[in-house]
């Protein structure tokens, strides 16, 4: 098997490319309340900035003025002998490794918003390879890994409880979004089982370039894949259906219903519906969301309605 160890640490092999990338991913939910969020951050080394923050909403608001809460916060310096899991940003999320590709701290407390979080994996890691050029143009290295996370978020004197199923995500290398095209990156979990997989296309039709399908104990990657989109929102799909077969010769077939989502500005060049997912794979919910990635004049285009959704 694969040593991931170094997975914790900064990249190896780091160059004087400005654009080089150090990201940290967490997803958080309270399905029940409809609640999905992050918790991202990425470190610029070679510019000295650290970009991200927490952002949590529901369908009351799906913008950065009108969600929950946002604070993907892009002008912060690069904090002092951070470390990729072990920091504290400007403004004030910190996270800290309790158990080494395992277990994390996550806290957070500004504007009246507050984070008390630990996650902890329920399965391995999962390198992403692909062929796609677009992709390796974001990431030398990139990996996924299913988990729990667990603890409390107060928004305004209000407690929320949160024991939800989470993927979290982290990669390093030069990341270039403007070679990027558009496509959805998702995932979902159950208690025995979870998949993740990262489909390009603009169409109804996009083929996986990446993934994995993880079942009775044993992840494998995608050797092939293929998401329909059956219905469309207002920004993004609404109902999908995908179907993946593995390096194990094992096969899928999930249907996911789709939250109208976040419309996520936060990216270079790339507007995201962030969106909470419910699928149903052999009649078992697995919770996760999906991440819709399209350049942003495209997406503009189709806000406006100068485009059709599915058309471009």
């Amino acid at each position: 098997m694969t040593d991931l160890s170094f997975a914790d640490h900064f990249g190896a092999g780091r160059d004087d490319n400005p654009y080089w990338n150090e990201s940290v991913w967490f997803s958080m939910s309270i399905p029940e309340r409809r609640m999905h969020g992050l918790i991202q951050y990425y470190f610029r080394p070679n510019m000295g900035m650290l970009n991200g923050g927490p952002v949590l909403w529901d369908p009351s608001g799906t913008f950065q003025w009108n969600c929950l809460y946002y604070n993907w916060s892009h002008l912060q310096a690069l904090p002092a002998g951070a470390r990729k899991f072990d920091m504290r940003a400007r403004n004030s999320l910190s996270c800290r490794v309790i158990e080494p590709l395992r277990r994390y701290k996550l806290d957070y407390a500004r504007d009246g918003f507050e984070l008390d979080l630990e996650w902890t994996a329920i399965g391995p890691m999962h390198e992403l390879k692909t062929g796609d050029a677009g992709q390796k143009a974001t990431a030398k290295f990139h990996i996924e890994q299913p988990g729990r996370m667990k603890g409390t978020i107060r928004r305004h004197g209000e407690a929320f409880a949160v024991d939800c199923f989470s993927m979290r995500d982290t990669s390093y290398g030069a990341r270039d979004y403007e070679s990027l095209a558009r496509g959805g990156y998702f995932w979902g979990i159950a208690a025995n089982s979870s998949f993740h997989a990262l489909c390009m296309g603009a169409g109804r039709e996009a083929a996986s370039i990446g993934g994995y399908i993880m079942r009775d104990g044993t992840m494998a990657s995608l050797v092939s894949g293929k998401r329909e989109i059956i219905e469309y929102g207002r920004f993004g799909p609404s109902s999908v259906v995908f179907e993946a077969a593995d390096a194990l010769g094992r096969t899928m077939r999930a249907t996911g219903s789709i939250d109208p989502g976040l419309v996520f500005t936060g990216y270079t060049d790339h507007t995201v519906v962030w969106s909470l997912v419910e699928w149903d794979w052999d009649g078992v919910t697995h919770w996760g969301d999906n991440q819709e990635f399209c350049p942003d004049e495209t997406f503009r285009r189709i806000a406006r309605g100068e485009i059709a959704l599915g058309a471009a």
